[in-house]
């Protein structure tokens, strides 16, 4: 849930789950394999994962104790043991989808899939196997947290209370923010351009087929995926429902060695090459190629938008309604080109959260104005020429109840979930199985009751 907040992180970072393999302890540092440290329920906490999660912390600047990951995961397998009893599960799809998450930001975060591989000192498939029993349990625990928070409201009294009660200086500082509307254009794309990358993408196939070419050679070569094309194309072991459809149907067809075909996706076309399958997993390599723009496609893209431009400018017709006829982006177009965001499903933007580029063009801009058409790109990278309009724009300023009012439900709401959570931890921990070993029986918990309601066997 999107707005409960803890005391504690029951998520602990993904990055940080991993055994510790790249980095050495410092001097004097001494690591304990596998001895139990804590059982929960029937889940052991093992000195090892302690002790890989510090390190991994160390390694990153990240600030924190080995008694605060302890605590961590033990509210963490709290949950996952009456996850367990209510019958709670997760499945494969919702494991890997969110394990590709995590290693999308280990690929932003260091800099490449070569970066990640290098950094852990396996290849991508170990990774992925690695961080799958830790992913499902931290999905379980996020299960049981909403099972427990799910029946729980606030009343519309009951925020105008909570916000009367509140200090004014722990209300939040709310940063600038726009609500923006887009009218987009896309350069076109010729069959020429479309058959150009096909036949690349052919004549790369036949020299890996029959002239002794290496596929990995070609992908770093040529591939257009930033994500893979310096590891040779390759992806490591991957679900189906990891993969587009169109991706997926082919790659799963495919014998080991043997190369694909060339087929489309919304990311642009492929050839894909499988090095292995167990069950529903394949290890691939792929190489992706885009249709290039030709400057001619760009400069009527440009020109049709500032045809549109010079109609609202000149009251022929609503930006609303150009919005509606006109923008390629089926996303926004229905509703008068009004932009949502992908992660918290408002219309506000931050200041992060739009393109540099946007931006630039926005950021004098008041309510009610409009940008000139420019070029700029869609959220795959592809090239477009946009008209941006600022339906609203907020300045920095302390939230009130008046302007805010769902950042005040939203804090009102949070406190009611840490109370029914604190509770909830209060009457578990005495009903559930806890053990607590050696030194950590000495760490200054946040939650006091793990020595007091511990059972002994």
């Amino acid at each position: 849930m999107k707005h409960l907040m803890t005391k504690i992180a029951i998520i602990i970072a993904a990055i940080a789950a991993l055994p510790a393999m790249a980095q050495q302890p410092a001097a004097g540092d001494t690591i304990v394999i596998d001895r139990i440290v804590a059982v929960v329920g029937n889940s052991p906490v093992l000195e090892s994962a302690i002790e890989s999660q510090y390190f991994q912390a160390k390694a990153r600047n990240v600030p924190t104790t080995k008694c605060k990951i302890y605590e961590d995961m033990l509210y963490q397998k709290l949950l996952v043991s009456q996850a367990d009893i209510d019958s709670l599960t997760v499945t494969d799809k919702q494991v890997d989808e969110e394990i590709q998450r995590r290693l999308q930001g280990f690929i932003d975060q260091l800099g490449g899939l070569e970066k990640v591989e290098e950094y852990f000192n396996k290849p991508l498939g170990e990774i992925k196997e690695d961080l799958r029993d830790v992913t499902e349990d931290q999905l379980l625990a996020q299960l049981e947290r909403e099972e427990i928070t799910k029946d729980i409201k606030v009343t519309p009294s009951e925020v105008n209370n909570f916000y009367r009660k509140l200090p004014k200086d722990s209300l939040p500082l709310i940063d600038l923010e726009f609500e923006l509307q887009q009218i987009v254009f896309y350069p076109e794309i010729s069959k020429k351009d479309i058959e150009d990358v096909k036949k690349r993408l052919l004549d790369i196939r036949e020299d890996v087929l029959n002239h002794g070419a290496l596929f990995e050679t070609k992908a770093i070569l040529y591939s257009e995926d930033p994500g893979s094309a310096s590891s040779g194309g390759e992806y490591g072991m991957t679900s189906r429902n990891e993969l587009v459809p169109e991706f997926s149907a082919a790659a799963f067809k495919l014998k080991k060695d043997s190369i694909s075909d060339v087929i489309k996706t919304e990311y642009g076309y492929h050839i894909i090459q499988l090095i292995d399958r167990k069950g529903e997993r394949i290890n691939f390599r792929h190489i992706l190629m885009k249709p290039k723009f030709t400057p001619d496609a760009k400069a009527k893209a440009k020109q049709r938008a500032d045809s549109v431009y010079n109609a609202i400018k000149d009251g022929t017709i609503s930006f609303e309604d150009a919005a509606r006829l006109y923008s390629q982006d089926e996303k926004t177009n229905k509703n008068g080109g009004l932009m949502m965001h992908p992660r918290n499903g408002t219309s506000k933007f931050a200041v992060d959260d739009i393109f540099p580029t946007n931006y630039y063009n926005i950021k004098n801009l008041k309510d009610g104005e409009y940008t000139r058409a420019f070029e700029s790109y869609d959220n795959m990278g592809s090239t477009v020429y946009v008209i941006l309009k600022v339906k609203s724009k907020v300045e920095p300023h302390v939230a009130n109840i008046e302007t805010d009012y769902q950042v005040i439900q939203d804090m009102a709401l949070d406190k009611k979930y840490r109370e029914a959570y604190d509770k909830w931890i209060a009457e578990k921990s005495q009903s559930t199985y806890i053990r607590i070993s050696g030194d950590y029986r000495k760490c200054p918990f946040e939650y006091d009751g793990w020595l007091h309601n511990e059972l002994k066997r």
